[in-house]
Parts: C-alpha cells; structure tokens; sequence
C-alpha cells in the first residue's frame, strides 16, 4: 500500500485546440464507441508502436477527427472518474491561451481538490510588461508552473519574447514545462493555428543551454517522433536545470530515461485527454519493477519538490 499522493506532472482540462468552448463543466459527454480511438489504443498497448500507419490517408484523418473528439470530452467530470479509477491523485493541469487559461483551471480547482494549476501567457499579446504582471499576479494567486506550447502558440522558444518572459518567471523558482516534438494537430482549413517546427526539441536545448538559472521540463522526454530522448541526453543530460515527463513513453523507454536523466529528474506524466492515467501509471510501475524507493520518487517525490509542495 503506497504511503504517498501520486501527482501527474502533465495534463490538460477542456479543450486546448478551440474546436469548442466552455467543455470543462459539460454532463455525460462521451466519445463514439463506434469510431476507433488511436489514443486509447496506443494507451492499451502501453504506448508501444506506432499510434497510426502515417501512408493510410484514412488514419490520419482519423486522427485528426478523434483529436477534436477527445478533446470535446474532455471535461471535469471525465477527469474526476479517470483520476479515481487510476488512483491518481492529483494533476498539473497545463493552459494554453488564448484557448484556455490560468484561470479556468483556477476556477476547476475550487470544485476539484486534484487540479494543480499552471499558468501561461497569450503569446499574440504585444504588451510585455502586462504578460510579465500577470505571471508574477498568477503565481501569488497559485499558479505552480509555466507551461508554454510553441506549436499551438505560435511562438518560437528563439524569440526574444520568451527569454525575457522567463527571467521573470525565474523570480517564482518554479519549472517551465514546454511542449516538445514536432507535431501537427489540425486540419488543412485550420493549419494556419499551428507551426509544427516550433515543437523541435533543438529549440528547447537551446533555450535551456541559455537559460540555467531557469528549471524546465521537456515534455514527453524530448518528443516522440524518434530519436529525440537521446539527443536531449546527449545536449543536456546532467543539466541541473532539466526535468523530463513520461508522457506517452513505454516502460522500455521509461527505462532508458532513468538511465540517462537520473531518477531525481523523471517526472510521471499523462498529457490527458490524450493518454489513460491508469495505462500511463502502469507503464511507470513496470518499468521500476518492484523498486518501490523509486517508484514513489516518480509518481511524487520529483515534482513535489520541484513544484515547492516538499522541502
């Protein structure tokens, strides 16, 4: 019987890509049981293989139909029977203005004990000086994290703005967690909202090289297209200012992320609507076999400290 709270490092509430507003508090809102889910899926199979055959048309529209169709589902009451069937207890939930913010997600977790908020900044905002306000106001109101998608944003981790932006941050001494991999989301009429290059993990070492005195979190250990994990071990590895999720990664690659970041530096992660919390918490445990010393290091003692919740 584990003697400690669970913390998913990485998730969402609502929907990211804007498809619709207003998700969060919707009733009995389900996915089509007829229509394949890649996620899940991929979940089931303890994210081993690929999600989709990237030559089959068919699957990749399906992929795009089913994204927007989670991400419809992804409500509150969801979350909340997710969490308890996985007896995960508590999760970072990660805005994405100008899709979703700091506040929704602070207004979720008066009515949900489970929700650790994150804030974030509209990127398209020209006002500095107001985004650097509103990160320092959302920190004294709570807010335990900074998160920063540079696809669905459209912002390079290059831009001068971002830098700036995270020396302010710096003062809070808590992580930036970034989206990391090149991926695309939408469809052909909706590719204007999305730079899939921006997701290129190069851009976040590079960040992190010019930033040490900033502490990141490269989601899903780098990105997920191949080959990513072990260029950011190779570039940053040892780095006293890296974290990286488990989001989306086989127990085997949980492995090799042990090995190559150190068991301090693994945070246990999600990325719900899109992964099970109860598929990503079994991939944890198999991977750290009955080491229960480390298994409560991943699934708590990282990112409670990281986020300031331990000494």
């Amino acid at each position: 019987m584990k003697d400690y709270p669970i913390i998913d490092s990485h998730s969402h509430l609502g929907d990211i890509f804007a498809y619709e507003k207003n998700v969060i508090y919707k009733k009995g809102v389900s996915i089509d049981p007829e229509k394949h889910n890649p996620f899940d899926a991929f979940s089931d199979a303890g994210f081993v293989g690929p999600m989709m055959d990237h030559t089959k048309p068919e699957q990749i529209q399906n992929m795009i139909d089913m994204t927007a169709e989670v991400s419809f589902a992804n409500t509150l009451e969801k979350f909340v029977s997710d969490m308890e069937y996985a007896g995960v207890d508590y999760a970072c939930m990660l805005p994405i203005p100008p899709f979703i913010w700091f506040e929704d997600y602070l207004a979720a977790s008066k009515i949900c004990s489970k929700i650790i908020p994150f804030t974030a900044v509209d990127w398209t905002n020209p006002e500095d000086e107001q985004l650097k306000k509103q990160l320092i106001d959302d920190f004294r109101r709570g807010a335990k994290g900074l998160k920063i998608h540079p696809i669905l944003q459209s912002i390079s981790l290059k831009d001068p703005r971002v830098e700036d932006l995270l020396n302010t941050w710096a003062y809070t001494e808590l992580p930036v967690i970034s989206h990391c991999g090149v991926n695309s989301y939408y469809p052909d009429d909706l590719k204007h909202l999305e730079v899939p290059e921006n997701g290129d993990v190069k851009d976040f070492i590079w960040l992190a090289k010019k930033m040490p005195h900033v502490k990141f979190i490269g989601a899903h250990c780098g990105g997920l297209v191949g080959g990513e994990m072990e260029l950011l071990a190779k570039e940053l590895g040892g780095a006293d200012n890296l974290w990286v999720d488990t989001s989306f990664r086989s127990p085997k690659e949980i492995k090799e992320m042990i090995e190559l970041f150190g068991e301090d530096r693994v945070l246990f992660g999600v990325d719900r609507p899109f992964a099970k919390s109860s598929s990503s918490l079994e991939a944890v445990l198999e991977a750290v076999g009955d080491n229960d010393a480390l298994a409560k290091k991943i699934l708590y003692t990282n990112t409670a400290k990281l986020l300031k919740l331990l000494d």
